[in-house]
């Protein structure tokens, strides 16, 4: 199974859990709000996987503050 995104939780600089999504079940704000209440991670990170022809990835930091 193929995914599109990849959110990472940091905590002390280190990844203290992954999560994957497939293109239809992009993270969004909720998800993100349920993960720090679970995690209490100090970063989110989204990677998102391109479609383009070398799949690169876009690395997005997710303010926590906002959420």
């Amino acid at each position: 199974m193929l995914y599109k995104y990849h959110v990472a939780l940091i905590k002390e600089q280190v990844i203290i859990n992954d999560q994957y999504y497939k293109r239809e079940e992009k993270p969004n704000n909720n998800e993100y709000k349920r993960l720090l209440d679970q995690y209490h991670p100090d970063q989110i990170i989204l990677n998102t996987i391109e479609d383009d022809e070398l799949n690169s990835i876009t690395k997005e930091e997710i303010d926590i503050t906002k959420l």
